[in-house]
């Protein structure tokens, strides 16, 4: 039983050292952190784009 303690232990933490970095990375992708700057540049691509009077008749 103290084995299968252990062997949890050491799994926990050889993953949570292994994952960390990309917790890190992807942390601000799922909280949206980015979701303002993203509507922000749809929104001036939107904005942008050509008029009736642009297009070649």
């Amino acid at each position: 039983m103290l084995w299968l303690i252990a062997l949890v232990l050491v799994l926990q933490a050889l993953f949570h050292w292994t994952l960390e970095p990309a917790i890190r990375w992807f942390t601000p992708l799922f909280e949206l952190k980015l979701l303002p700057l993203l509507l922000g540049l749809l929104g001036i691509w939107l904005l942008a784009g050509r008029t009736d009077s642009d297009r070649a008749h």
